[in-house]
């Protein structure tokens, strides 16, 4: 699942696994509301989602699916990953 933001010049992706679309992932002082609010209802291929991280400034990007892919792009390096309930959840921001 996933929604674009914009503000001003910034693109923000949020993206989800589908299956955790509705979900609150919580452990100790970390909570994530996997909402259709943030990450949207709309599917995507794996295609569009690759076009999609290529033009994001930045990402808000949870689930193992859509995580591995924007490692597999070197959006997200794997140590910057964090795991809520073993769950992937990532961020990144393009710099320039």
């Amino acid at each position: 699942m996933t929604k674009i933001h914009t503000s001003g010049s910034e693109t923000i992706l949020a993206a989800c696994d589908s299956e955790l679309l509705g979900k609150t992932l919580e452990e100790g002082d970390i909570c994530i509301s996997v909402n259709s609010t943030f990450f949207g209802e709309t599917e995507v291929t794996e295609d569009e989602f690759r076009g999609m991280l290529a033009c994001a400034t930045s990402a808000n990007i949870v689930g193992e699916k859509a995580v591995n892919i924007a490692i597999e792009l070197n959006c997200i390096h794997p140590d910057a990953v964090m795991r809520i309930l073993g769950v992937p959840y990532a961020m990144f921001f393009n710099m320039g």
